[in-house]
């Protein structure tokens, strides 16, 4: 928090900065008026979103360092300031998604509850000033598929001023959540319309954000994660790796199979193919609001406007054990336990994708609105092919105070066709590691469990 605090009297100067004047803000405002990762410091006009001042950096008394991974919540007296739900959505529509404002219409059992906006993002400097130094020594190649490091590009956000849609698809990419974490205790599940929970896959998880590789001066990858399953017994010893290579963007993945006892390519882990692990209520590519190469679609960055979206989600991930958010408490019929979710107001990157002519995807359209200051979180609305809303998905997550690092996130996706929605998250916490060797990442050791992680 510290290292930012100098950004506050500029913040109390600008006042009423205007959307607009920021995002035609050039590089020099990196640090000044902008944070270095593209955000801006001041508040907003009417003051329901505060100045940056550094972050959220320590951790709040009842956080055990035994176990760095559980992070209790640091707002623990904050109660709503207000709800939203069908009867008064008109009032606040303008701020609010329009996946959002459709299960508002669709389940009257659904609201929004909106505390006090709080910016507790924090990133380490060095991110902070390869933020700024990636302004101008990232470019994308490849026809944007791809990303050029070869003149130092990496170690931060890629685009933290954006000029179009592929940019700030890149950045989105290479947003930053620590090096890498484990998550303990994994589990996917999807919900059905009767309220019934159908957990379908208990697994260790590993994230990697190649990025990051301080082994790398040009990083050749920028995302990898590995699976380890425990449960159902059909799953159990299954595994699987995959990992997004930068220059291309290319994803290769790898499953590994008790049953046949090989490693096999799998192709089929990305883009709209359903997961089949979560029971097919997402596609690969929903992983993260999106995951994968960009080739599908044609990308536009509309702008940054202000919108309620879930934030700071400390109780829904990192539930008291006895609380009103603990196990299944946290979810509903339809929808999320609406006590369980806290929403705020944030300034997101509007990025709209289009479907390209010839290309084939469950979704003619997509929406993400991207959280300005963690990169990550935020709602995204995907269209079907009739221009109706198919799928939304929620990043639920909650800031690594300790690291830091903007986030660790759950993945919420709700077919609004169906009733059906699915989630995954680490039950027992995300363990900051660090990032995996390529020897322990080749593809014949999958068969072999790898993941563990640091108390």
């Amino acid at each position: 928090m510290k290292s930012m605090k100098k950004y506050a009297p500029i913040a109390m100067l600008l006042g009423a900065a205007s959307l607009a004047q920021a995002q035609q803000g050039d590089v020099k405002q990196l640090g000044t008026t902008l944070t270095p990762w593209g955000a801006i410091v001041a508040g907003n006009a009417d003051g329901t979103i505060p100045a940056y001042t550094g972050g959220l950096t320590t951790p709040p008394a009842n956080y055990d360092k035994s176990n760095p991974g559980w992070r209790p919540d640091p707002f623990p007296g904050d109660k709503p300031l207000f709800k939203i739900d069908a009867s008064n959505m008109e009032k606040y529509k303008d701020k609010l998604t329009p996946g959002t404002i459709e299960m508002l219409k669709k389940y009257p059992t659904f609201n929004v509850e909106v505390f006090q906006s709080r910016r507790s993002v924090a990133y380490p400097k060095n991110v902070q000033e390869n933020s700024i130094k990636n302004a101008t020594r990232c470019k994308v190649i490849n026809d944007g598929l791809g990303l050029d490091t070869s003149t130092g590009c990496g170690f931060g956000i890629a685009f933290p001023i954006p000029k179009n849609g592929t940019e700030a698809m890149w950045s989105l990419a290479t947003k930053y959540r620590g090096q890498a974490f484990v998550q303990k205790n994994m589990q996917g599940s999807f919900v059905k319309p009767s309220g019934e929970i159908v957990r379908t896959y208990e697994a260790m998880g590993y994230r990697g954000w190649d990025f990051y590789d301080p082994s790398k001066p040009n990083p050749d990858r920028y995302y990898s994660y590995s699976y380890e399953y425990a449960a159902p017994t059909r799953l159990a010893n299954n595994a699987a790796i995959v990992f997004d290579e930068i220059k291309t963007g290319e994803r290769t993945a790898y499953n590994y199979s008790p049953a046949t006892r090989r490693v096999r390519l799998s192709p089929d882990n990305s883009g709209d193919t359903p997961v089949s692990q979560m029971g097919g209520a997402m596609t690969f590519d929903e992983d993260g609001m999106f995951a994968g190469k960009l080739d599908r679609f044609d990308w536009q960055l509309v702008g940054k406007k202000e919108m309620y979206i879930p934030y700071n989600n400390y109780r829904f991930q990192y539930p008291d054990a006895n609380g009103e958010c603990a196990g299944a408490k946290r979810t509903v019929a339809y929808h999320l336990n609406p006590k369980c979710v806290r929403w705020e107001l944030h300034r997101v990157w509007h990025i709209k994708a289009t479907l390209k002519e010839g290309k084939r995807h469950i979704f003619k359209q997509r929406d993400l609105y991207l959280d300005e200051d963690s990169w990550g979180e935020g709602v995204g609305d995907n269209y079907d092919h009739n221009g109706k809303i198919f799928h939304v998905v929620y990043q639920i997550g909650a800031p690594m105070y300790d690291a830091p690092a903007p986030s660790a996130t759950d993945n919420v996706i709700f077919d609004l066709v169906s009733g059906v929605y699915g989630y995954s998250g680490a039950q027992s916490g995300n363990y900051l590691t660090d990032i995996w060797p390529r020897s322990k990442y080749a593809p014949d050791l999958i068969v072999n469990k790898k993941i563990d992680f640091k108390k």
